[in-house]
């Protein structure tokens, strides 16, 4: 008896091999593409997170370049005299210095 279903069965995946074919076919690239379909929401948070950090670093670069400027120009003589100037009040002994009698504010 359970020779008799193998036989039968065995003989129907031959006379069928070709749908059998086609229809496990049909049902990978349907999963595939449903496996794609629920992966398109990541992929699109993956996106705007790159876009958000590609400008952070953007960003970061700018700062960057304005630190490289600074860090040059703090090792001037005018940048020294001017910090000297305006946070200390400090004046070189030859400066000329003009002083503002009229006594209106600006």
């Amino acid at each position: 008896m359970l020779s008799e279903y193998k036989n039968k069965i065995t003989d129907f995946v031959i006379e069928h091999k070709r749908q059998i074919k086609m229809l496990i076919l049909v049902l990978l690239v349907g999963a595939m593409t449903f496996k794609g379909l629920i992966q398109i929401p990541q992929i699109r948070a993956a996106k705007a997170e790159i876009a958000r950090l590609n400008t952070q670093i953007e960003y970061e670069q700018e700062r960057q370049k304005e630190v490289e400027e600074l860090k040059n120009k703090v090792n001037t003589d005018e940048y020294i005299e001017k910090i000297a100037s305006e946070k200390l009040g400090l004046v070189k002994s030859n400066a000329k210095i003009f002083i503002d009698v009229s006594g209106e504010q600006q």
